[in-house]
């Protein structure tokens, strides 16, 4: 289909517009919840008569959150009158946009890309409430809320902490004080692994192991090193996630187990997955696939590429490991991934993940993220989600990174088996018309 398209269509519409983010999740934020300088590196088109630019870049023009699809291909102009074939699967695309509305989410975004390449498969950005919100994938005011834990579990396993290791612990699920993070025996009737406690998404036990262990210097380098503070590559402008690690100790144990001082883009939120997914690896997402210009040449083609080393590999493989623990027996997560008789929605899929909860007043929202990916074995995706919840209850963003999930792994796959058979049948419906006419003849 791309090959006819690029053969037959010449450009003519004007300039697509550019949604700017704003800001829409900032606000004070209140206690977490865990059970339950812009960058720009444009360069000039390159002329029609060279060979295709193949480094990455970014598009004037491009608004990641608007395209059209013809022939089964996304596609979106650009500022010059090009047009900018891009990685987005329609059908997934579809199915995620249908989730927001039919939910009337307040306010959303989903992103999907696979994680060896960073090619988005999907880019969903939805407010119910305020239609002009902008591009909220991009927005990095929302809390990061307890998805910073894997930023935190990495930084802890590699300062020697053992996955498996417990520590006991009273209190601390919803707010987090000074007394929390002393052992205190007659107390401390709770014990969990630090891996359990990123299933279970255990405050006290991540802010414990944060001040034996680990220092703000050291959990800003690793921050820094996961994509807080830096404008990341992408094919459009991007801002940096805000971060902050205090010297207050009681600050600090709270920014490593995922309370306040940390904001998170789901585009970032999707990276991190990708990273983890990668072996340490973080991907440069794309979007664009290829550029057409108005005269039918192909003007630039993406390529994959690693933005960056993050972690080592087995401190990656053991995140994985903490991360699976979130689809486990009291996980956070389990629930959204498994039904009430213990049956998966991904069949025979093991899944890696982390859920963020926290809110905010004034006005209230409640912020809900899974970031994650699938399958473990062989990551084919990488997802994250995001869902503001007001007073009234919508979804959460675990529902929504599952239903991407499922869409991918497991009822595309199934669609595209189906059509590959209605397509043999008809092809040998078609083979045998002519001998029928033949004998018919005779």
């Amino acid at each position: 289909m791309r090959f006819c398209w690029r053969t037959s269509v010449r450009v003519t519409l004007g300039v697509a517009a550019v949604g700017a983010a704003v800001g829409f999740l900032s606000g004070p934020i209140a206690a977490d919840e865990p059970a339950a300088p812009q960058a720009s590196d444009e360069v000039t088109p390159v002329p029609p008569a060279r060979a295709p630019s193949r480094a990455g870049r970014t598009f004037p023009g491009l608004d990641p959150s608007r395209h059209r699809v013809e022939d089964g291909v996304a596609l979106a102009d650009l500022a010059d009158g090009s047009t900018a074939l891009l990685s987005l699967d329609p059908s997934l695309q579809a199915h995620l946009t249908g989730i927001f509305a039919r939910h009337e989410v307040p306010f959303g975004a989903a992103i999907a890309l696979e994680p060896a390449t960073g090619r988005v498969l999907a880019y969903v950005s939805h407010s119910s409430e305020d239609p002009s919100a902008g591009d909220l994938v991009l927005d990095p005011s929302a809390p990061a809320a307890s998805v910073f834990k894997i930023v935190t579990g990495a930084a802890l396993f590699e300062a020697g902490v053992s996955p498996d290791a417990e520590v006991c612990y009273h209190g601390g699920l919803r707010r987090l004080n000074d007394g929390h993070l002393e052992d205190d025996p007659a107390r401390d009737r709770s014990c969990a692994s630090l891996a359990g406690a990123m299933g279970g998404s255990i405050n006290p036990i991540f802010a414990k192991l944060a001040v034996r262990h680990l220092d703000p210097p050291t959990l800003e380098r690793y921050a820094s090193a996961f994509g807080f503070g830096h404008a990341l590559p992408f094919d459009v402008p991007t801002r940096a996630s805000p971060m902050e690690v205090p010297p207050d100790r009681l600050e600090f144990a709270r920014t490593a187990a995922g309370f306040w001082h940390m904001h998170l883009s789901p585009l970032h939120g999707a990276l991190i997955a990708a990273t983890i997914a990668n072996g340490g690896r973080m991907p440069r997402p794309t979007l664009v696939d290829e550029v057409i210009d108005a005269s039918g040449a192909i003007t630039y083609e993406a390529s994959p590429a690693m933005h960056r080393e993050v972690i080592a590999e087995p401190t990656a493989a053991a995140v994985t490991r903490m991360m699976q623990r979130t689809l486990a027996r009291g996980g956070t997560g389990r629930q959204w991934f498994f039904d009430p008789s213990g049956e998966p929605f991904l069949p025979g899929i093991e899944v890696a993940g982390k859920t963020g909860t926290l809110a905010s007043n004034d006005p209230y929202r409640s912020y809900t993220w899974f970031v994650g990916f699938a399958p473990v074995e062989e990551p084919r995706i990488a997802v994250a989600a995001l869902v503001v919840n007001g007073a009234r209850w919508r979804i959460k963003g675990s529902f929504v990174a599952r239903e991407a999930m499922r869409h991918w792994l497991v009822t595309r796959p199934r669609q595209l088996r189906e059509a590959a058979r209605r397509a043999e049948r008809e092809a040998a419906a078609s083979a045998a018309e002519p001998e029928s006419d033949a004998t018919a003849a005779r």
